[in-house]
């Protein structure tokens, strides 16, 4: 085996789910021995290969065995049947907090966890500074750990994770909890590790994420392994098999329909792509797709939604002109003379459908982000819209 090797042959993990527990010492020691209890077995002849330098993504329902596989590659868990072969030093991060004191300071704890993690004294010292500033930290290092969020708390976890330059990194559901921008920080800092030869195994619920990120798949289905394979066509098996019609395109985005045409969006202003404007900017939603097979009697529909889902806007199309689309690549264009709406986050969604019956050929939401900034001295309003009045002085 290579460094950065991981080998999975055959794993079983069980767990005993007692029926009864004791309250006292004393119905402990009498039921000794007797105890009722049932086995479940959370892994189940579990088999797959992690080459040195690929990332490999866990994916499935809660309960299909994800966090004890990692678990058992953290040699946290010992498997009852199978081997686990994993070549190289290990950097785990599988739940908040873990490994760290919360009567501490974050700066005592990098300490403690990097000595966890097999540092030295001198490896923390010098890393230090640059643990702190991925973590986005400065200004709350030296407060107790018990008083950072559960955002700050991954973030300095997953800092100290990966400092260590592991062989093999071991990541849990954790990073969700962090903002946008921490996890994209992360996710550029778990591709150079794949660049530089690095190991690294995921759980994640984010389906973009995983085939953004990672080589391959495991598709675990209670305890089993469903399949293994490229992320792209693992996700799309377990897709399949939650939701017939759920895909997922080239960018990792959702799609619902029955998918003979599949819907992309861009927002350009001045012929460019863009996603910043300032209100009241000429704007073009430009609609690209490509049908499988000639259809007719379509709907297109765009809306936009504000950051917490509310539709704010958006326009549907039904016109003999463009109603019909043959097989292959096309396209529409939606003109905005100016987009009005107020400063703030905005994104697309965007669905094709049968004029008459309503079937749904493709859905797809967050197609196109839109961050809208003031105009002018614009001055901050409530709402979305603003309604172009005037104000006169009576009296």
């Amino acid at each position: 085996m290579a460094t950065g090797d991981v080998v999975v042959d055959g794993l079983w993990k069980t767990f005993r789910i007692y029926q009864q527990r004791s309250s006292t010492l004393k119905q402990a020691v009498l039921r000794r021995g007797n105890e009722v209890y049932e086995e479940f077995w959370a892994l189940r002849d579990v088999t797959f290969e992690v080459p040195a330098g690929t990332t490999v993504g866990l994916i499935g329902a809660n309960g299909a065995g994800k966090s004890t596989m990692l678990k058992v590659l953290s040699r946290i868990l010992v498997p009852d049947k199978g081997s686990v072969h994993v070549d190289g030093k290990v950097s785990a991060l599988l739940e908040l907090g873990a490994g760290f004191h919360p009567e501490l300071s974050g700066r005592e704890n990098v300490f403690l966890n990097g000595t966890i993690l097999g540092m030295t004294q001198a490896d923390i010292n010098s890393r230090f500074d640059e643990i702190v500033a991925f973590a986005g930290l400065e200004h709350a290092i030296d407060n107790t750990v018990k008083t950072y969020s559960s955002g700050m708390q991954a973030r300095l976890g997953f800092a100290v994770a990966v400092a260590i330059e592991p062989d093999i990194l071991i990541v849990d559901e954790v990073l969700a909890v962090g903002d946008e921008e921490f996890q994209r920080r992360s996710l550029e800092r778990m591709n150079e590790l794949r660049s530089g030869g690095r190991t690294a195994i995921l759980v994640s619920h984010g389906l973009a994420t995983v085939q953004q990120v990672c080589d391959t798949a495991v598709w675990l289905d209670h305890g089993q392994v469903k399949a293994v394979g490229g992320a792209e066509d693992v996700i799309n098996q377990y897709l399949r098999s939650v939701s017939p019609d759920v895909r997922l395109d080239a960018k990792g985005r959702e799609h619902l329909g029955s998918g003979e045409i599949e819907v992309d969006v861009e927002i350009t202003s001045g012929g460019s792509a863009v996603d910043a404007i300032e209100s009241g900017t000429p704007i073009e939603v430009d609609m690209r797709w490509r049908a499988d097979t000639p259809l007719t009697n379509l709907r297109f529909q765009f809306l936009v939604h504000a950051t917490d889902g509310q539709v704010v806007a958006g326009d549907v199309i039904h016109d003999e002109s463009v109603n019909s689309v043959g097989a292959g690549p096309g396209g529409l264009c939606y003109s905005v003379p100016g987009f009005d709406l107020l400063p703030g986050s905005y994104h697309l969604s965007v669905s094709v459908t049968d004029a008459q019956s309503g079937h749904l050929y493709d859905s797809a939401t967050n197609v196109a982000h839109l961050d809208v900034h003031p105009r002018g001295s614009q001055i901050e309003l409530p709402g979305y819209v603003p309604l172009g009045g005037r104000w006169t002085r009576r009296g």
